[in-house]
């Protein structure tokens, strides 16, 4: 028999009986209406709550976007999330890891933090500490091995390898390389270190210079946090637990070191072989999954921008499977229309698929099928409405 996973969902509607409230029968303000209020009874729910024993430390793990990123989760979410996990354990913190480079404030932990703050996420806002996930600059890690798909190593992100229990808290949005950003992408990118998160987005072992390029300026020897650039080579030995792409910054001009990315493909399946990883060093029991399917844009929210959303608010999902959630979160999107102005024009059942049909050939599905195909999860679920 197949598994049935249980999906608890609130949808984002707040349906208000006008002609009951112009007749003075009813009120407008209906405190039960609110999503926050919802979202409180969708943890309930789904027993979220009994992950957590008396002072666990509690990761909440999200995405703090850019500086200029507007559709991430709203911190009133957030703050909810955090109050209600602060009734078990003392111990909550929000966290989040470093991009990959070193080149913009997005790639260190205090650049990260600078960001949240932009966004809104603050322990004032959020009622919770902000703790980078992966240290200052974002070396600080767990080398986990892992039968992946396509990677056997994973570099997992240390505050969440050392975390009790993790709630994942993803804004649910299309990704131009992942095809879906939900709880595997948030798993699989968002709670690794650099070095893997060079090796889900780039195929050569590490960097390489070409010398018919190279003036020999030094700007990579000098950046190189490991020390690992001599002449005109790359210590694959020296450079293995940084994999940083600092160096490929650093020579945009001359562009004589370059790396062969992955197809949008390949980068899915090995976010699920790295999601693998963290569940792994984690353990399935100690995980919990919340899905906010609000703005959903096209782009992930390390872009410094984000566009219209193309279906409307549909609420937020909760869950211990992310397979199952992810599909869930999907099947929701595919069978919403698509709201005028957005990047689609006509309705479609793969609506993500569309969007990058003619450029990444990004296929959202890759991503939960790989995550299937690791034992993350179950294709299978019963969506409850709550």
């Amino acid at each position: 028999m197949k598994r049935v996973s249980e999906i608890f969902w609130i949808d984002a509607r707040s349906e208000v009986d006008l002609p009951a409230v112009a007749q003075g029968k009813v009120t407008f303000f209906q405190d039960e209406l609110s999503l926050v209020n919802k979202l409180q009874k969708l943890i309930e729910k789904s027993e979220m709550l009994a992950l957590i024993d008396k002072d666990d430390q509690v990761a909440v793990k999200m995405h703090w976007g850019t500086e200029t990123t507007t559709r991430t989760i709203r911190s009133i979410y957030v703050r909810k999330v955090v109050e209600l996990l602060k009734t078990k354990s003392k111990y909550v913190f929000l966290t989040e890891s470093a991009g990959l480079g070193l080149g913009y404030t997005r790639n260190y932990g205090v650049g990260r933090l600078q960001l949240a703050q932009i966004a809104g996420y603050t322990f004032e806002t959020c009622l919770a500490p902000l703790v980078p996930a992966d240290g200052l600059y974002g070396f600080n890690h767990k080398l986990v091995k892992v039968d992946g798909i396509q990677l056997k190593e994973v570099y997992v992100a240390k505050a969440i390898a050392e975390a009790d229990k993790v709630i994942v808290l993803s804004h649910v949005k299309g990704h131009p390389r992942g095809g879906l950003g939900a709880s595997i992408k948030n798993l699989g990118v968002g709670c690794v270190a650099k070095p893997s998160k060079y090796m889900l987005h780039i195929y050569d072992e590490t960097p390489q210079i070409d010398e018919t390029k190279c003036n020999k300026c030094n700007k990579c020897v000098e950046i190189c946090p490991a020390g690992a650039i001599d002449g005109y080579s790359i210590n694959p030995d020296i450079c293995k637990d940084y994999r940083c792409i600092a160096c490929v910054e650093a020579c945009r001009e001359q562009r004589a070191i370059k790396l062969n990315w992955c197809s949008a493909r390949d980068t899915a399946i090995r976010i699920a072989d790295c999601a693998k990883a963290v569940v792994d060093t984690v353990r399935a029991e100690n995980i919990g999954y919340i899905n906010c399917i609000l703005d959903v844009s096209p782009i992930c929210d390390c872009a410094p921008y984000s566009d219209t959303p193309f279906v409307p608010d549909l609420g937020i999902l909760a869950g211990f499977d992310p397979v199952a959630i992810d599909k869930a979160s999907l099947d929701l999107i595919n069978q919403a229309p698509i709201l005028p102005g957005s990047v689609l024009t006509t309705s479609t059942d793969n609506k993500i698929g569309s969007i990058y049909a003619s450029s990444f050939e990004t296929d959202p599905f890759t991503i939960i099928e790989a995550a299937k195909k690791l034992q993350l999860g179950s294709l299978n679920y019963s969506l409850i409405k709550i």
